[in-house]
């Protein structure tokens, strides 16, 4: 059995249950008087602690946050958008692997 800490424990019982409701970083960091940093930092432990916090990332503002999957969709819907922030990193580190180092400059028209 995984113990939580005191902060561990204040920021889940702010994160509801299932992805109808969510919460979001702003708001929990309003709450409980912590920086966006600490929050991820919390989150993360939650997580490797067995949490199932998920996150909607994108959408409209009021749709976005925190939750706890209760079912094998919200955690697949959960998971998407970190596969996809792993895919988009993945073609950046590719971009830059394979940028000129020494000619990047000259193919650049620069505005005036």
């Amino acid at each position: 059995m995984e113990q939580l800490t005191l902060i561990e424990t204040a920021v889940l019982d702010l994160i509801p249950n299932g992805s109808d409701r969510k919460i979001s970083i702003r708001e929990i960091g309003k709450l409980l008087d912590l920086d966006e940093r600490s929050i991820y930092e919390i989150i993360n432990s939650l997580r490797r602690k067995g949490v199932p916090v998920c996150a909607k990332r994108n959408g409209q503002p009021l749709d976005r946050g925190y939750y706890i999957a209760t079912n094998e969709a919200e955690r697949a819907d959960g998971i998407h958008s970190y596969k996809s922030q792993v895919n988009d990193m993945s073609n950046l580190i590719a971009t830059i692997e394979h940028a000129d180092l020494l000619n990047w400059h000259k193919n650049l028209k620069r505005a005036k």
